[in-house]
Parts: structure tokens; C-alpha cells; sequence
């Protein structure tokens, strides 16, 4: 959601609010179409808003799923790349251990 849009929104529901509000509380004895309109106008702006966050936080979901995406093939990289240096240290342990007990034993 960009800045002008919840700024654009948030004025449209002050100035609903404000004109709700007065009407309102000037006329309670009688019904106001502008009351109405302030009304449809106030909840069609949160509504709209609502929206847009749901529209930012679903892209930033996927974004996120693209991240971590990345970063668990990164890591499964790593990993593989660790075992394979672990494999050859332990190869060659062995066998330099297997090299030492054929000199102690001769």
C-alpha cells in the first residue's frame, strides 16, 4: 500500500466521520441522506483499506515463501557440502589411524 492511498483513504474518513458526526448529533429528529452517504463512504474507505493491506501482506507473504525458498536451497547446499568435506576428514582419519596400528603392532 503506498503512501497516497492510505493518505487519500484517510482523509475520505475523516471527512465522512466529521460530516456523520454533525449531522447527527445537529438533527436527531429526522432522517439525513447526507448521514447515509457519510456512512456508505466512511465504511466503503475502511473496507478499501482493509483490502489494500490484505493485497500488501499477501505479496509480502510471498515474498517471504521466495526467500526462504532460496535460503533452504542454500542451506541444503551447505549441508551437502559440509558432509562431503566430513566424509573425506573421516576417510582420512581412519585410514591414518589404520596406518598407526599396522606401525604399532610391527
Amino acid at each position: 500500500m503506498e503512501t497516497r492511498d492510505v493518505f487519500v483513504l484517510a482523509v475520505v474518513m475523516v471527512v465522512s466521520s466529521l460530516v456523520l458526526t454533525y449531522r447527527w448529533l445537529s438533527g436527531m429528529d429526522r432522517m439525513d441522506p447526507w448521514v447515509v452517504l457519510a456512512s456508505v463512504v466512511l465504511i466503503g474507505s475502511l473496507a478499501a483499506m482493509l483490502l489494500l493491506v490484505d493485497l500488501r501482506l499477501r505479496s509480502l507473504e510471498s515474498t517471504l515463501e521466495a526467500k526462504e525458498r532460496s535460503l533452504r536451497i542454500s542451506i541444503k547446499s551447505v549441508e551437502e557440502n559440509l558432509e562431503k568435506k566430513i566424509n573425506a576428514v573421516a576417510q582420512s582419519t581412519s585410514s591414518t589411524m589404520v596406518e598407526f596400528s599396522k606401525r604399532m603392532y610391527r
